[in-house]
């Protein structure tokens, strides 16, 4: 039996992280990092994967940590990614968002290791949507600002690098992360009444298409690999752009909650600590190309709403 190759993966208790696991396990040998989440809960639920407790921005943690996992490809999906957090908290978002990312990326440039960092599609300003690759990027909050750092970052440490902007993703709840989904199912069940943006506009994927991705993409860094590696920037959005609220009402007839109250309301009103981009729709082509199929957003929500009514 063929060696599987290795992965490691950073922020593996994260929400995308697991997935991320989730998707890799079968194909790949894969070992993670957690940093926040405690112990115990690691032990409790990510058995199944070699884990380490690491501080990204510790330079001697990150060089013993992948001298002794000796990854074929590094998926780099830690991050500080809430928002509201970046923004108050700017100089914890500054650590764990670049100086983790540069510590990483500078590190495995020194083993020879290729990188993918994932990044978002929040660094940009919502006002040229679609985005593609090449576009300048024009972030409104800390978050948006510190991955485009961090994007740099990344993608000068070495020519091995992808660089993949994530767009906003949806999906069952890892052991200790959820999606805005897992804040919308409860109040539909209950019939509560949801106000959300008509006028915020995304390309969302599931959690598992976009791993998959991410995935299809790190397996061109293998030395098998049929296809040459795809460096740079890479949008890996789904096919339909859709308004905040346009999803719920996809998520209310799709999930029979017809219970449910969906009133729009516009994202001019929202006077949070993070401002909030109006379109960050990304242009995908180039990962199409590639061979990245995102299905029907109709669909993947099918297969979610699935795992988690039956989960």
């Amino acid at each position: 039996m063929a060696t599987r190759p290795a992965l490691l993966i950073t922020g593996l208790s994260g929400f995308l992280g697991w997935n991320l696991a989730q998707e890799a396990h079968r194909a790949w040998a894969v070992a993670g990092t957690y940093y926040r989440t405690p112990r115990r809960v690691v032990q409790a639920h990510f058995g199944a994967f070699a884990t380490g407790r690491i501080d990204l921005t510790q330079l001697q943690e990150v060089r013993e940590m992948l001298a002794a996992t000796r990854p074929d490809v590094v998926i780099h999906a830690a991050a500080l990614a809430n928002p509201i957090l970046c923004e108050r908290y700017p100089d914890d978002s500054f650590r764990s968002n670049v100086v983790a990312t540069s510590v990483l990326a500078n590190l495995c440039a020194e083993r020879e290791i290729p990188l993918i960092f994932v990044s978002t599609d929040l660094v940009f300003d919502g006002t040229r949507a679609p985005y593609r690759e090449e576009d300048p990027v024009s972030p409104v909050n800390v978050y948006g600002e510190h991955k485009a750092l961090a994007e740099e970052a990344a993608l000068d440490s070495q020519e091995r690098v992808a660089v993949c902007r994530m767009p906003l993703m949806f999906g069952p709840p890892s052991p200790t992360h959820g999606s805005f989904l897992q804040w919308m199912l409860p109040k539909m069940a209950q019939g509560a009444v949801l106000h959300l943006f008509h006028d915020e506009y995304r390309t969302p994927v599931s959690a598992q298409v976009g791993a998959r991705g991410l995935l299809q993409v790190a397996g061109r860094f293998l030395s098998d690999a049929e296809e040459p590696p795809i460096v740079g920037r890479l949008h890996l959005g789904g096919r339909e752009r859709i308004s905040r609220y346009g999803f719920g009402c996809l998520v209310q007839e799709v999930g029979g909650y017809a219970q449910a109250r969906l009133e729009p309301v516009s994202v001019h009103d929202f006077k949070g600590p993070a401002a909030r981009p109006p379109d960050v729709s990304l242009d995908s082509e180039r990962a199409y190309a590639a061979g990245y199929d995102p299905p029907p957003l109709r669909e993947q929500l099918r297969t979610v709403l699935h795992m988690v009514q039956e989960g």
